[in-house]
C-alpha cells in the first residue's frame, strides 16, 4: 500500500501557496549530504521533492540513534520553526534529493493565514511522531536476538533497493550496534546469525546489508503472525 505524505494531503490551492513562497535549488543533495544539522537554529524548513533521507539524532561519545527515513512529499525541518527552538535531529540524504526550501517568515506566515494547511502540518506531524515512536518502541523492547532483525526489517521496507541477491539496505555494523544498543561486535554477531539462518546475505562489504528474504525475517522476529501490529 502506498505510503500517504504530506504533499497527498493537500488541494491545489494549497500546493500552488507552498510553491509560490519556496525555492528549489538547481542541484540536489547527494547521497551523504547533510541537509540539517542537529543543533542549528531552525531559519528554514524543506519539502522533500524528490529522494530519500535519514533522520539521526547524535549523542554522547560520537553515538547516534535512528530515528526515521523520509521520503518525497513529506516535509522536514518544520518542527524547529513551530516550537522556535534549535534542531533536534541531523538529516541526511540517502539518494540524489531535490527539496523546497521555505524560509521561516514565509512558512510559518502562510500556515497564520490558512489555518486548513496548518492542521494539516500539525497532523504529518504527529502521524510521523507516532509511526516513529511505535517503530522505535518495537526495537527496543525486542529482545536482544531479535531487536536487530526488527530494525533490519524496518530499514528494508523504507529504505531497500532491490538488488540481485535480495533488498539491499546502506548501513555499517557500526550504526547497527549504536541503534540497537548492543554495540558493534553484538551487531556484528547478531548479524551472521541472521546469515546463518539465510535471511541476510553474505555480503562483501562492511558498509551494507542485503536482506535475502525479507517475508521470512518478518515471521522471525514478529511470530507467525509476520506483524508489529503498526496498523492498529
Amino acid at each position: 500500500m502506498r505510503h500517504t505524505t504530506f504533499w497527498d494531503s493537500l488541494d491545489q490551492d494549497e500546493r500552488k501557496a507552498l510553491e509560490r513562497i519556496g525555492r528549489v535549488p538547481r542541484d540536489p543533495f547527494e547521497p551523504g549530504d547533510t541537509i540539517l544539522r542537529q543543533s542549528d537554529h531552525a531559519d528554514r524548513a524543506a519539502l522533500i521533492i524528490s529522494g530519500k533521507c535519514r533522520v539521526l539524532w547524535h549523542g554522547e561519545h560520537n553515538r547516534t540513534t535512528y530515528l526515521a527515513t523520509r521520503q518525497s512529499g513529506e516535509l522536514i525541518g518544520e518542527m524547529g520553526l513551530l516550537d522556535g527552538g534549535p534542531r533536534t535531529a541531523t538529516v541526511i540524504a540517502l539518494q540524489p534529493t531535490y527539496v523546497r526550501w521555505y524560509a521561516a517568515e514565509a512558512f510559518l506566515g502562510l500556515l497564520a493565514e490558512c489555518p486548513g494547511l496548518l492542521r494539516k502540518v500539525f497532523l504529518s506531524v504527529c502521524a510521523r511522531l507516532k509511526e516513529s515512536d511505535h517503530h522505535r518502541i518495537a526495537i527496543a523492547s525486542a529482545p536482544a536476538r531479535l531487536r536487530l532483525g526488527r530494525l533490519l526489517l524496518r530499514l528494508a521496507e523504507v529504505e531497500g533497493v532491490a538488488g540481485d541477491q535480495g533488498v539491499e539496505i546502506k548501513v555499517t555494523q557500526t550504526d547497527l550496534g549504536d541503534w540497537t544498543g548492543m554495540g558493534r561486535e553484538a551487531a556484528g554477531r547478531r548479524v551472521r546469525e541472521l546469515q546463518k539462518l539465510g535471511f541476510l546475505a553474505d555480503s562483501p562489504t562492511r558498509s551494507r546489508v542485503t536482506v535475502t528474504d525479507v517475508t521470512g525475517l518478518r515471521r522471525h522476529v514478529f511470530g507467525p503472525g509476520g506483524t508489529d501490529g503498526a496498523s492498529a
